[in-house]
């Protein structure tokens, strides 16, 4: 796979440096026509109207063949464009399905105090490890690295790119060391992956998106140890998905805005692309906590179901049941009668809401 988007990349590079040729024809074709309707509306003027003056024949003649190459380089263009659109299409299919090598959401003062935590507390015992964000901006590439990143850089070379820099001296242990803080840095950052630099050299660190397991060699962040740091830790994660004014509203409730930072984690571990995940979270931020945390025991215990019965089923007896944990317990029995039963999950939730069967 990584040969075909090596040679994805260098093709898409090729072709974006022929559509810039393309487009920069064009401006030309356009400017040599408006000069040529320029002279020759002033031959005309000059001439008093009369039609048989030979210079505003001559003109005119010009003009028809400017506007020509003009149409020409148009359609140059176009198929230019046509053929970037398609191997980016091409690009899109093979690169894999999670674009998390790009930092989403806004880079506040509360995320750069986490990684400036992050940075001192792997500083104390070894050699000097650099934590930064870098930004590109739209135009602007980074080649660096491997065929993969260069693709994305091509691809979403449009847009605004944001992404976490780690760099180590390369000194003994600095390796393990910067790989920790990438795997710590990814949990809570929505999944994103760091760009990892020792002795100048970039390094890929594989098993980035780390689940509810292997944290146990993390070091605890100062200032995000306490009850108030895992609020913050999950405002953090929050923002990777979600805009702004919904993590303002779940901040009111802050054990479920942390349940809901718990989920994003969790689906981090799935192979999900970032649009996925925050689709899945956009539809449960109207639970309850106690529903919550039913569907994350049930996410993270029974795949059998898939997010959109889980999440049905959920919303379905959530507004049914005043009572939050009335309805918690009711959606783990509906998925434990669906098992036994083989009905659809969703179709269990909703006969107990008309029914009261079994509750």
């Amino acid at each position: 796979m990584s040969s075909t988007i090596e040679t994805l990349e260098r093709e898409l590079g090729e072709a974006q440096l022929e559509r810039e040729k393309q487009q920069r024809a064009v401006v030309r074709a356009e400017n040599a026509h408006e000069a040529a309707c320029g002279a020759r509306d002033d031959a005309w003027a000059e001439s008093e109207g009369f039609g048989t003056d030979t210079e505003v024949e001559w003109l005119a003649t010009l003009v028809y063949e400017r506007r020509r190459e003009l149409y020409e380089a148009i359609d140059r263009l176009k198929a230019a464009e046509g053929k970037e659109r398609r191997i980016k299409s091409r690009l899109m299919y093979v690169l894999p399905a999670e674009r998390r090598r790009y930092l989403s959401g806004a880079v506040d003062e509360e995320f750069e105090e986490f990684l400036r935590s992050v940075e001192a507390v792997y500083e104390e015992d070894s050699s000097e490890i650099e934590v930064s964000v870098t930004t590109e901006k739209p135009g602007e590439l980074d080649l660096r690295g491997d065929a993969t990143w260069r693709a994305l850089e091509r691809l979403y070379s449009g847009t605004l790119r944001r992404w976490v820099e780690i760099r180590a001296s390369g000194a003994p242990g600095d390796l393990d060391k910067a790989g920790a803080m990438a795997r710590q840095i990814a949990y809570y950052a929505g999944g994103h992956i760091p760009r990892l630099f020792v002795a100048g050299e970039e390094v890929r660190v594989e098993g980035l998106q780390t689940g509810r397991g292997g944290r146990e060699d993390w070091r605890p962040l100062a200032g995000f140890d306490g009850p108030r740091g895992r609020l913050a830790l999950a405002r953090i994660t929050a923002r990777r998905y979600l805009d702004e004014g919904t993590v303002a509203r779940l901040d009111k409730h802050p054990r479920a805005l942390e349940q809901i930072a718990e989920i994003a984690r969790l689906y981090q571990t799935m192979s999900l692309t970032g649009d996925e995940i925050r689709w899945r979270l956009e539809q449960l931020i109207s639970l309850r906590l106690e529903v919550l945390e039913a569907v994350y025991d049930l996410t993270g215990d029974r795949r059998r179901f898939s997010f959109y019965e889980i999440a049905r089923a959920a919303r379905l007896l959530d507004g049914h049941f005043p009572d939050s944990g009335v309805a918690a317990d009711a959606l783990v029995r509906a998925v434990n009668r669906a098992l036994e039963t083989g009905v659809p999950l969703v179709d269990v939730a909703y006969l107990s809401v008309t029914s009261g069967e079994g509750f």
